[in-house]
């Protein structure tokens, strides 16, 4: 199980006792100063002498409480060289003399704790933060508190951790980020995403640079039906030059079109384009063309659909094109898309043959639109139309070589 690094502080001898626990024995002189050696070599880093010094003297001390501190010694200097699995037996064994007084017994109890945890046992991990917070009570420090939260998210006790993290931060006077970072983990994984949005406010204050927070506290926005605040949020992003990434200025533009702004949502897209950030492909220049038209911009959407078109393999995007036009009433440009549709290939070609055939009429090319007409005949999706529209020009052209026949 992977390790994690902890930092234990190593116990002075002439720690104070607390009320309620007093420390049931004393020091012999004799102990006291191979203790005090043997924290001497520790702190030189001379281990295997502070080693050699304290194992006979578990075996020598005159009472518990000097075994106690012996054994406590010893966990620490384990502990010291990373040696957490053979630091636990030691600090159990202190514990269970009931010997220390109230301040070491709780630094002991939470030194275990973290121990335990960085080597994975979750449970006794608990079991041990438990045990100290019900002997310091309200005096546990932040960290005590983010470390058994910590070890109930490890277990899936998400809603054991969050009063726990929830007191880290309001005891700490400047938390961090990655503390909330915890709290927004739980908050998801229990589904409660207005307090999501709440947390990603609170890191968005603290770090602020931050595009990810930026982007999940619009997707959590989104995610609650606050659409438009979502937007502000992502729109406020952009602003300060936080999305730098496709996919970011995409999404920035749904949220745009969603909300039936399209007019901003083509300028994203257009920006996005110029900077470099998305690129000026078929897919791009006809989402931006798609943006264009939904703001009855049909010059700038005209523009770049004819670049989408050109560099499509197929008809569709011509078709497009020539939807757009047929809208703008430009006739003949309407006719050039079109035949441009039909030469690349389109999945239905009675639609384009019909359009072709409308736009050839308003042109005033009346048998070019007849043979548009008698082309989209051939085929199931407009052939009705067609036939109507046959039906009218054959009537209109008999009405005028009727005129044409008549007497002055």
């Amino acid at each position: 199980m992977r390790r994690r690094a902890i930092g234990l502080l190593l116990l002075t001898l002439a720690a104070p006792a607390q009320a309620e626990r007093q420390a049931r024995g004393s020091l012999g002189e004799a102990t006291y100063r191979q203790l005090d050696r043997a924290q001497t070599l520790m702190a030189e880093d001379q281990h295997a002498d502070a080693l050699t010094l304290l194992q006979p003297l578990v075996e020598r001390a005159g009472n518990d409480y000097e075994r106690a501190v012996v054994l406590q010694t010893l966990g620490y200097l384990y502990a010291d060289q990373g040696q957490y699995a053979r630091a636990i037996p030691p600090f159990e064994q202190a514990l269970a003399l009931d010997a220390l007084p109230q301040q070491p017994y709780e630094q002991m109890l939470l030194a275990l704790g973290q121990l335990l945890f960085a080597e994975g046992r979750m449970d006794a991990a608990i079991a041990r933060f438990e045990q100290y917070f019900s002997e310091a009570g309200s005096d546990a420090g932040a960290d005590a508190h983010l470390m058994l939260a910590s070890a109930y998210a490890d277990r899936k006790r998400f809603r054991d951790a969050l009063p726990q993290v929830d007191a880290a931060i309001a005891k700490a006077s400047a938390p961090k980020a990655s503390w909330y970072q915890l709290k927004l983990g739980l908050h998801y994984e229990l589904k409660q995403f207005p307090a999501c949005a709440e947390t990603l406010v609170a890191l968005i204050a603290l770090v602020p640079d931050d595009p990810q927070y930026w982007r999940q506290l619009s997707s959590v926005l989104f995610e609650i039906k606050r659409d438009r605040a979502s937007l502000a949020v992502l729109a406020l992003a952009a602003r300060q030059g936080l999305l730098t990434q496709a996919s970011e200025i995409r999404n920035l533009a749904s949220l745009y079109l969603l909300l039936e702004i399209p007019q901003k949502a083509a300028q994203v897209l257009d920006d996005g384009i110029a900077r470099g950030i998305l690129a000026s492909d078929e897919a791009t220049l006809s989402r931006l063309g798609e943006a264009w038209i939904a703001a009855r911009e049909y010059g700038r959407a005209d523009d770049v659909m004819a670049r989408a078109a050109a560099m499509a393999a197929g008809g569709e995007r011509a078709l497009r094109l020539a939807q757009v036009r047929i809208e703008d009433q430009r006739w003949a440009a309407a006719l050039e898309a079109l035949d441009q549709a039909l030469q690349k290939g389109v999945p239905k070609p009675g639609e384009a043959q019909f359009l072709r055939g409308v736009a050839a009429f308003e042109a005033g090319d009346l048998q070019r639109a007849e043979q548009a007409f008698t082309a989209a005949m051939a085929h199931r999706e407009r052939r009705q139309d067609a036939r109507d529209w046959l039906a009218h020009l054959r009537q209109r052209a008999a009405e005028t070589a009727a005129a044409a026949g008549s007497p002055g």
